[in-house]
Order: structure tokens, then sequence, then C-alpha cells
């Protein structure tokens, strides 16, 4: 097996993405630390994996976090790899609503052939920008320094984060969203400069339309509208995507650092 006997740190392991990264990692024999703010979440499909460590953790408090690796590093003396899936796209159940809302308006308008302006900016709150930019950014920050020392204890290692497509185009849409992910592009290549002399490489994935609990969440023909706009006109699995974190993490993606790779079906091409 490819990972028998790494040490993995995902967080945002309960669903989606995490998840199924977390379930790729454990049938190539990883013993996978899966974090996720949700402790009934991890209870379910992460628990059942051999080699599972589940960590209830919200990723925006720092301390939490330090504490978390604190226990990797009690039971283990080093990390081999950070995946960092997890993520929000909107503060709250009512913001998530209200940009659904708009996305929908706006489709319609498009099938219609009449304007749609949709607004943003204006009403944005701070504590929703703090929110958004304390889980997307912040969070990847925090367990970027904290697994920093244990993986150069490991000799080197991999660090994958999360973006999104969004962050790679321009989208009208709650500005939090795209800025957290952009700038968690930037905290990549810095720290891929800066921890590629300890064997550490750092990559980034800026999804498209995955097939996820959260993007279902959105209306079906509106779903197929997003869809419709790739070349690829379908949506990933969450596993294909771990499929790609692994390569990266492991010895084929070795000469791979500070890169960016959108699994969009073509949405987003470079």
């Amino acid at each position: 097996m490819r990972f028998d006997g790494t040490i993995v740190f995902v967080t945002g392991a309960a669903s989606g993405m995490g998840l199924a990264t977390a379930q790729a990692f454990a049938r190539e024999g990883a013993v996978v630390y899966g974090a996720d703010i949700s402790a009934d979440g991890l209870a379910t499909d992460f628990a059942q994996l051999d080699g599972s460590r589940p960590l209830p953790l919200d990723i925006a408090d720092s301390e939490a976090v330090r504490a978390a690796f604190a226990q990797v590093e009690a039971e283990h003396g080093r990390l081999d790899v950070l995946v960092n899936a997890a993520g929000v796209n909107a503060p709250s159940k009512a913001a998530l609503d209200q940009l659904n809302e708009q996305n929908y308006q706006g489709f319609l308008a498009m099938k219609e052939g009449r304007p749609h302006t949709p607004e943003f900016l204006e009403h944005i709150t701070d504590d929703d920008f703090d929110r958004v930019l304390k889980i997307n950014l912040y969070g990847a920050f925090h367990t970027i320094r904290s697994a920093v020392p244990l993986l150069k204890r490991a000799g080197g290692g991999s660090i994958v984060n999360f973006s999104s497509s969004a962050a790679l185009m321009g989208i009208a849409m709650p500005a939090y969203y795209p800025a957290s992910k952009a700038a968690l592009l930037g905290l990549t290549r810095e720290a891929a400069a800066e921890l590629a002399p300890f064997g550490i490489r750092v990559n980034a994935l800026a999804p498209g339309a995955v097939d996820t609990p959260l993007f279902r969440q959105s209306d079906d023909e509106f779903i197929d509208f997003l869809v419709g706009m790739q070349p690829i006109k379908r949506t990933a699995s969450p596993a294909e995507v771990a499929r790609t974190v692994l390569f990266l993490a492991g010895d084929e993606g070795s000469y791979y650092t500070g890169q960016t790779f959108s699994p969009s079906g073509g949405l987003v091409m470079q």
C-alpha cells in the first residue's frame, strides 16, 4: 500500500471531499487524523475507517488547533501529510440561502433573456466577512503553522490546501468566499517557497463543480446550468478529487510544489 504507516491529518473530514480524501488515504494504509467541527459527522463514515483518529475541532480556534497537533506529536512524534479540506462558502445558513436565491434569480434572468444585477458587496457585514476568512484562510494558517515542526521532524512531507475555482475567475458572489480562497493560494505559494529546503511540498486544489452535500444544496436546474458551462459536462465525484490529493502527497507528485491544480471539468484552463 502506497501510504502504509504514513501519518495524515485531514480537516473537513466528516463529509464531502475531506471525507473522500480520508477514505482514500486509509485504503492505502495511512493513519488518518480527521478534524471537523461536527463531532456527529466524524462519528459516522469517518469513524469506520481503519486507522482513523477523529478529532472534533474548529480550525478557526488557534489554541484548539495547537492542542490537536500536540496530540499527533504525543502519539506519533511526526506528521507526513496535511490536507486542508475544511471550508465554508457562507457564514450562516441564512447567508447560504440568500446566495442560492440570488444565483437562481440570475439563472432565471439569463434563461429569460433579461438583465440581472446581483448586489453583494454593500450588504456584507464585518462579522460575516470575518467568519469566512477565519475558517477558509486563518484555519489553514493555524494548521500549517502547527504542522510544520512535525513535518520537519519527519524529514519532509506534503501539504495540500483546498482553494476553489472561484479564486481563479471573476464571479459575482459574496466577496468573502473568493477573497478567502484567493488568499489561500498566496499562503500556498509562500509556504512552498519557504518549506522546500526542508523537503516539504505545498500545493493547492481549486475544484469546480464537485458532487458534495454542500453543492447539492442548490436547485437542480441551477446545478445543471453550472455544469453546462464546463467543457466536461458533469460534476466530479469527491473520490476523483481525492485521487489528485494522493498524487500530490505521494512519490508521483514529488516534483510539484507551489502549484494550483483545478479539477473543474475545464471551467478553469491555465
